[in-house]
This record gives C-alpha cells, sequence and structure tokens, in this order.
C-alpha cells in the first residue's frame, strides 16, 4: 500500500454530515474545546439545547412546561414519562445506528472478498476489473449509509462531534449521559474510502493490512454503540421501577436544577475518566 502518512483525511469522500438544524453553522477546528450541548434529547425528540428555556424544558420535557407549584405528585409522573420516552427514543436511536454499522460491516466484508479475488495469481485482467467495479460499489454504499439520520440528527460523523445528551435523575440529583455520533473519519475507514483493489485510477492500492484496520476501527465502533445501548437500558428500567412505585404510593420528587459552567448544566460522572 502507497505511504499515506502525507495524507490529508479532510479530502475524504466519505460524507461529512451536519444535523438539519446546523446547515447554515460554519466548521469549527476539532481542536477548539467546546462547552455545553450541541444537542439534547427532549420530549422524546433531539432538539438543540436552548438556553434560555427552563432546566425541564431545555433537557427533559421539550416543549412541554412543568409547574412545580401545582400538583406536585402529577408534575413528578409527566416528568418521569418524559424521561421514559427519551430513553426510549435513544435506545432505538442506538438501534437504527447498529443496523447502519451492520450493514458498513457487510460491505467491508465484501471489499475484503474482491480484494482477495483481484490479488489472487490465477486471477485475470476481466476478473480484477470486475472485483474494482464491485469495490467501488460497495464503497458507494459505505459513503451512502454515511448520510443516515435519525430524527434530522446524523447518525455518523467525521472526526469528533459534540454528543446527545440524556438527562437522567440518579440518587436525588440530574445526571448527563451522552450518546455519540459513530466516528467514521478514522484511518483505516479513510484509506479504504479512499482506496482501489486495480486499475489505474487515482487512489490507494489496498492490501490485507489496511482492510483489517478498517474492520478493526468498524468493531470498535460495533462495541461502542452496544455499551451506550446498554447503558440506556440499564436507565430505563430504573425509571420503569420509579414509574411502578407510583402505584404503590411510593412517591418520587423532581431533583433541583444543578449548573456547572465548565461541564454544561449537568454532573457528568464520566467527565473526568
Amino acid at each position: 500500500m502507497k505511504n499515506t502518512e502525507n495524507f490529508n483525511s479532510n479530502s475524504t469522500n466519505i460524507p461529512i454530515v451536519f444535523d438539519q438544524s446546523d446547515q447554515t453553522t460554519p466548521r469549527v477546528s476539532q481542536k477548539q474545546i467546546q462547552g455545553g450541548f450541541a444537542k439534547v434529547m427532549a420530549g422524546g425528540r433531539i432538539i438543540r439545547l436552548q438556553n434560555d428555556k427552563p432546566f425541564l424544558q431545555r433537557m427533559v420535557t421539550g416543549q412541554a412546561s412543568v409547574s412545580t407549584s401545582l400538583h406536585p405528585g402529577s408534575n413528578s409522573l409527566a416528568v418521569l414519562d418524559s424521561i421514559k420516552s427519551n430513553l426510549e427514543a435513544g435506545i432505538d436511536l442506538v438501534d437504527t445506528q447498529e443496523t447502519a454499522l451492520a450493514k458498513i460491516g457487510g460491505k467491508l466484508s465484501e471489499i475484503a472478498l474482491v480484494l482477495n479475488q483481484a490479488q489472487s495469481p490465477k486471477a485475470t485482467n476481466e476478473l480484477r476489473t470486475m472485483s474494482q467495479q464491485r469495490f467501488q460499489e460497495c464503497r458507494n454504499a459505505i459513503r451512502s449509509l454515511a448520510l443516515q439520520t435519525y430524527d434530522g440528527t446524523a447518525l455518523f460523523s467525521h472526526g469528533k462531534s459534540k454528543p446527545i445528551t440524556f438527562a437522567v435523575p440518579a440518587k436525588g440529583r440530574w445526571e448527563g449521559i451522552s450518546i455519540d455520533r459513530a466516528d467514521l473519519g478514522q484511518p483505516g475507514l479513510i484509506t479504504v474510502d479512499q482506496g482501489k483493489v486495480y486499475g489505474e485510477s487515482p487512489g490507494y492500492l489496498l492490501d490485507a493490512g489496511s482492510v483489517k484496520r478498517a474492520c478493526d476501527e468498524w468493531r470498535a465502533l460495533c462495541i461502542s454503540n452496544r455499551m451506550q445501548w446498554g447503558l440506556l437500558a440499564d436507565r430505563l428500567r430504573g425509571i420503569v421501577n420509579c414509574l411502578l412505585n407510583f402505584d404503590h404510593h411510593r412517591p418520587w420528587e423532581i431533583p433541583e436544577s444543578q449548573t456547572g459552567k465548565l461541564i454544561g448544566p449537568l454532573r457528568r460522572p464520566n467527565q473526568n475518566n
């Protein structure tokens, strides 16, 4: 494979998808530290963070308002229902991402197969040409999958991106948990996207090592996806238990809002790990 040390990752053809609500926002250097959260799950929808809204509307209920002065039991139940809807939508988002990742993995397997065919000593020029055509079809399919969205939000990113944040109660206070967009802007995946298995067209002539690296990066994304699914599912079970407690007349109180200039409006236990 050709030397990739001087390769500029910004020239990749893997699409860089901006959220539908962010299409006019200029790109920001990945090295720049960005405070707060870009997107939150509130009211069962992925929305932009609106700092001018009250905490519960901004981070939990979305457009629906909750008054803490009247009927505290009903308000608590409404907040729990919103949290439950948010977590269920988050699980659906992660499931959608997992499905897209599975399809990408299938295309990477096909690329590995056509690479072996093209490099076989018994392969004819006609067979190598057909392998290159099939490689291009798989690559284009991956590029198409990279454009997939959920609720107007990109499932994948190219490089670091802000996560989608969920506000969840934990031991009488609010915590933030985050779901990352799968990063397709990694060296192995970029090399495969810019590569070829045969021919004189521009691009890196791939070898088994480059495809294996892309597969390893894809596998890491799948593992992260499953871990995020488990985190959301665990929190959802806790909220369901709280809802069941209402049937046994065990009240649940809405935690007080928390603030912090450096880590946004929520305590995030994993921030400094």
